[in-house]
This record gives C-alpha cells, sequence and structure tokens, in this order.
C-alpha cells in the first residue's frame, strides 16, 4: 500500500523523493484524494499523450468553466482545424518576424528598470511580468492595462493548479473572467470591423470549415493563451535561475560558451518543468505498466515524474546542461525527448514562444549582470503541486561595466 498523497506535507517539501517511490514501486497507483489514477514513467506518460484512448475531455471541468471550450480539449478534425488557425503565429517566419523584436523589447525595458539597485527580485520584477507583456503585445493589447492581464493571469493560474477545489479559488477565478470576458468583448469587437496585423486580429478574421470562430472561442482562445503562454515561460525561466545557482559549475560551463544556451535551456525544462502534472481522461480500460486502469478515469500524468525516469535519463536528479539524451533541435516539436510541453498531437502549440523568450531573456540577463547570488545566501523555496515554482527569486548582483 502506497502512502503517496499530494496534499501532504513532506509530498510539497519534496515531491522528487516521490518520484523515485513511483518509479521503483508505485508506477500505476490509485489516488484517493483526487480520485484518479497516478503514472509516472516516462513510456506511460508519452503514451497518454499520443493514445487516442487517453483523451482530453478533463479540460470541461478544468478549463471550461473559465474559458469555454478551448483548443487544448479538441479532438480529430476539430482540433487539428482549429490549431491550423494559430500555429503559423507561433512558429518560424512569423515568430522570427514579428515576435522576436517585442521579446527583445520587453525583456530589455524590465532589465533597464533593475538599473541602481544592487538587490532584485527576479521571478516578481522579471520573469512573472515578462511573459505576459510579450503576449499582451502579441494580441496587440494597451500596454497601459498590462496590470489588468497579470492579475488575471494570476487568477486564472490559481484555478488550473486548484486541484484541492478549494471554493474560493474557483470564486476568484470565476469574477477574473466575467471581467476579462466584459474587456475582452469590446476589443473584439473592434478587432472585427478594423483588423490589424496582430495575432488578436488573425484569430478575429479566421474561419475554420468556412465558418468565422464566435467570439466565445476567442475570448476562450485569449484567455488559454494568457494563462498557459504566462504560466509556462514565468515558471521555466524562474525554475532556470535557480538551477544555475544551485549548480555553479554549470552557470560557469554557460557563461564561457554560449552556444550551450539551448541545451541549458532543455535540460532545465527537464529537470524543473514549470507543469508537474496533466490530467487526462481515459475513453475505455487500459493497460499500463503496473496494472490497468478502468474506463472513464481520470489520470494523472507525471510530467515531473516522468522527465527523472532512470531508465530514460542517466543519473535523473542530477541538472546537466551537457546531457547525452536530450536534444534540443527535437525538444520543441511532438517528437521531444522530455515530457515537459507533450508529445504528439497535442504538443503544446506555445513551445516555440517559449523556448525563444527563455532564450531572448537569459541571455539578455546573463549579459546585463556579470556576477550574481542569492540575496542573504537564501535558497529561494520551491512551492506547487500541479506547478512548481520558486516563490520568489530575490538576488545580489553586480552589473556589468
Amino acid at each position: 500500500m502506497h502512502n503517496i498523497n499530494f496534499f501532504s506535507e513532506d509530498y510539497q517539501e519534496n515531491p522528487y523523493y516521490y518520484y523515485q517511490q513511483m518509479h521503483a514501486h508505485y508506477p500505476l497507483f490509485y489516488h484517493e484524494p483526487t480520485d484518479s489514477y497516478v503514472i509516472s514513467l516516462f513510456e506511460d506518460v508519452e503514451r497518454a499523450f499520443k493514445d487516442p484512448i487517453f483523451t482530453s475531455q478533463n479540460y470541461s471541468w478544468q478549463v471550461e468553466p473559465l474559458h469555454g471550450v478551448v483548443m487544448i480539449q479538441m479532438e480529430g478534425r476539430e482540433h487539428a482545424k482549429t490549431r491550423n488557425v494559430v500555429v503559423p503565429s507561433f512558429r518560424g517566419k512569423e515568430l522570427m518576424e514579428q515576435t522576436l523584436p517585442l521579446i527583445k523589447q520587453n525583456a530589455a525595458a524590465l532589465i533597464a528598470a533593475f538599473n541602481g539597485r544592487d538587490v532584485v527580485d527576479l521571478r516578481n520584477e522579471f520573469t512573472n511580468v515578462f511573459p505576459i507583456k510579450v503576449i499582451v503585445d502579441m494580441l496587440g493589447l494597451p500596454g497601459e492595462d498590462l496590470h489588468l492581464f497579470h492579475r488575471w493571469y494570476s487568477c486564472f493560474a490559481r484555478h488550473f493548479e486548484n486541484i484541492a477545489n478549494i471554493q474560493e479559488i474557483l470564486d476568484i477565478a470565476l469574477a477574473a473572467r466575467d471581467e476579462f470576458r466584459l474587456y475582452m468583448s469590446k476589443v473584439i469587437d473592434e478587432r472585427m470591423e478594423q483588423p490589424g496585423t496582430d495575432l488578436l486580429s488573425v484569430v478575429c478574421t479566421s474561419a475554420i470549415d468556412g465558418v468565422e470562430m464566435t467570439k466565445d472561442r476567442i475570448m476562450g482562445f485569449c484567455a488559454s493563451l494568457l494563462q498557459a503562454g504566462g504560466e509556462t515561460t514565468d515558471k521555466a525561466l524562474a525554475n532556470m535561475f535557480r538551477n544555475l545557482l544551485l549548480n555553479p559549475d554549470q552557470l560557469a560551463l554557460l557563461r564561457q560558451d554560449k552556444s550551450l544556451l539551448d541545451r541549458a535551456i532543455t535540460e532545465s525544462l527537464r529537470y524543473s518543468p514549470p507543469a508537474h502534472m496533466i490530467y487526462r481522461v481515459t475513453s475505455e480500460k487500459v493497460k499500463v505498466t503496473g496494472g490497468e486502469i478502468p474506463a472513464n478515469a481520470t489520470v494523472v500524468c507525471m510530467l515531473g515524474a516522468a522527465n527523472r525516469d532512470a531508465s530514460k535519463f542517466e543519473n535523473p536528479d542530477e541538472f546537466n546542461i551537457l546531457r547525452k539524451e536530450i536534444d534540443p533541435k527535437t525538444a520543441y516539436s511532438g517528437a521531444s525527448g522530455i515530457s515537459s510541453f507533450g508529445f504528439g498531437r497535442h504538443f503544446c502549440v506555445g513551445a516555440q514562444l517559449a523556448k525563444m523568450e527563455m532564450q531572448v531573456a537569459v541571455e539578455a540577463l546573463l549579459d546585463h549582470m556579470a556576477e550574481f547570488e542569492f540575496a542573504d545566501n537564501k535558497v529561494p523555496r520551491e512551492i506547487g503541486i500541479f506547478t512548481r515554482y520558486p516563490e520568489n527569486m530575490s538576488i545580489r548582483y553586480k552589473a556589468r561595466q
């Protein structure tokens, strides 16, 4: 009988110990507090993204109450057609030509605000704000309303992490949803009448099978982009700087050879993914390592555990930017060798955007900071079950002259 409870203090303090227990003894177990079946081995988690037996119907209760029907819960042809509307904006030429300048401008502006100080909270002053600023710019929304979008993002993110189903968190998220929809309704009307070249205009003027996107679908897309796009980069960046500071030898390697940046980012995403679990729902009973999952069951796919699977990665609990098992060239595609963005048809559509944001931000911060360390030698505590990240990132640094 296992003693793994996501809500216990021991688990929340150090889930990595429990990942080892899952791999060794409980590759499949039933988690009574959430009425779910938990899988943790890399091959099982990968299968849960690729095998259509594992559906994304979990989003009907995770996301739909806030944002309506969104792309991540669609299946088959509807999913493919909707995905094709937005994919060009997150990849290739459009990403490089339209979005890269926005990313660079926002990173530079936030770093400029550090001037004159030697201690900053890197999470609350940079990583938690930076991706929201980028998304607001991509959608062509007013920069002066950033504080509103940041507050809405925070409320949506807390709801998505609310696996304990705390009513107060849901109520706050629903209130934020209503404010967001009221705001966006007017903006969408304007873009439908006078579209520009921004991402919101693209979505407002797109059609699927000859049918234009509904206003509800457009608002759902914007809200899910704000939430998912913000959370991925926010937490991934904070985790990466924590990892580099805890592993000064790896930081030194990266400073000596900037060509290792993609490897460092990919390894940090493996070692400390922004999301540690994701749900799926079975359409029929299915066998996995360790037993059988019944039909219509909620499945918790442990992304954080899959990325620490010793059958897939050598010394998986070691942060190593020279790791041979990882290929940065495929890590941001459906054929990824890490679980952080999913796999196959449901691979995160914004993975390339997240990668670019991290590349720009890490390079800009390392160029700005000749030296940096945890302020007062205090290592920021990791928090979170669904997503995991340092609650703050107070650092002392010397600016490069």
